[in-house]
């Protein structure tokens, strides 16, 4: 089967009963992942004739973007303990972790291996909740990737013991894959946004260029990832502004291509340690505090005054100072929704909203594109399509 195909579930190690294979009957995983197959091999020898695909945890396919070690997708909720107080930001918005960005950066990397995200329940945390296991799969499938489904120990004995209210939350999790891998076929469709985020995402540069691309994607600023160490594949079409986080200086033929974007309207975010490379005009007014804004052409360059030392305010600057009046789609009182905002290859757009449970409230839509060839929102129990209210263009 191709690597493509396969839809991946780790075989709890609890499981010793080849029986509990009809757990997967005519259900969408055909991936099972075990610890060790010396110790599971009646059951790895049961499933492979059951049709299924087998691997060691340790040993998967090369053709598979693995990436372990990774947090539950939840709000985050506070050091006290308490179920009904979250961890915020400096905002006051709920802390919301997510592992979108870590597919879409991979994707990126590795554009021809499917991305397969590995994470389970640490200890501490809230049992998962059957719309917990909904959301982890949603964050994986919405950012184009698949979670290699892992049970906490209490649905994994419950399941074992066929008590109803796992087997509810067992078939609820095969719903929410079903629906997921029924439209598989959004996974190809390319993130957009109004800014390019450029960086190595590596070495030095590793924490400042992945946080923000954390960050940003918390706060619903829509971007798309510019990996530098792929040059060939950098497009700026479409982008109304790029941030370069590296301070170190971009090759002749990126400053090149980062010039002409600018000169042809585009805003240009650069460190510090950058605004001399540019031949700007004189210093125009700037609307966030801490940059030098400057003509280039029909565009301009935003050079920061002082290092970047938090991602999380940075995120916030380049969002002011690209305006949320330049976002394809803007959100009121959405601060527990996660947004994902996809284009297909015919043009037609796709927006999916990640609403996380517990947090039910009312949210306003503004769409400004006039040709959107599909709108759709999906999100609940199990998902469903709910209507997305558009206004005219540029409100």
């Amino acid at each position: 089967m191709s690597p493509e195909s396969l839809v991946p579930f780790c075989w709890p190690p609890a499981w010793t009963d080849p029986a509990l294979l009809r757990l997967f009957a005519a259900g969408p995983f055909n991936c099972l992942l075990f610890d060790r197959l010396t110790d599971a091999e009646p059951i790895a020898t049961a499933a492979r004739a059951a049709g299924l695909t087998v691997f060691e945890s340790n040993a998967l396919p090369a053709q598979v973007n693995a990436i372990a070690g990774l947090a539950w997708p939840r709000i985050k909720l506070s050091s006290s303990g308490r179920s009904n107080e979250v961890e915020a930001g400096p905002t006051g918005a709920p802390w919301i972790d997510s592992n979108s960005w870590v597919a879409r950066l991979a994707a990126v990397r590795t554009p021809d291996k499917p991305v397969w995200l590995g994470f389970q329940a640490a200890k501490g945390d809230p049992i998962p909740t059957e719309s917990a296991y909904q959301i982890a799969i949603a964050d994986s499938a919405a950012a184009g990737a698949r979670w290699m489904v892992s049970l906490d120990d209490g649905l994994s004995h419950g399941l074992a013991s066929a008590n109803a209210d796992a087997l509810k939350t067992w078939r609820s999790i095969l719903s929410t894959l079903a629906f997921f891998e029924k439209h598989r076929a959004w996974a190809a469709w390319q993130p957009w946004g109004s800014v390019g985020i450029l960086s190595t995402f590596a070495g030095k540069n590793e924490f400042l260029g992945q946080e923000v691309l954390n960050l940003a994607a918390r706060r619903n600023l829509l971007y798309r990832v510019l990996d530098r160490a792929l040059p060939a594949g950098l497009n700026l079409e479409g982008l109304r502004g790029v941030l370069y986080v590296d301070s170190d200086p971009p090759a002749a033929a990126l400053k090149e291509q980062l010039e002409t974007f600018s000169k042809a309207g585009g805003l240009l975010i650069v460190p510090r340690t950058l605004a001399s490379l540019f031949p700007l005009g004189k210093p125009t007014s700037c609307p966030v505090n801490g940059y030098d804004l400057r003509p280039l052409g029909k565009g301009s360059v935003a050079a920061a005054t002082r290092d970047w030392d938090d991602p999380y305010f940075l995120a916030a600057d380049v969002h002011n100072l690209v305006s949320r009046r330049h976002d394809p789609v803007r959100l009121f009182n959405a601060r527990s929704l996660w947004e994902h905002y996809s284009v297909s290859p015919d043009g037609g757009r796709d927006l999916t909203l990640q609403q996380e449970p517990g947090w039910a409230q009312r949210h306003g839509i503004a769409r400004k594109k006039e040709r959107e060839h599909q709108q759709r929102s999906y999100c609940g129990s199990p998902p469903y399509t709910i209507p997305v209210q558009t206004r005219r263009p540029g409100v």
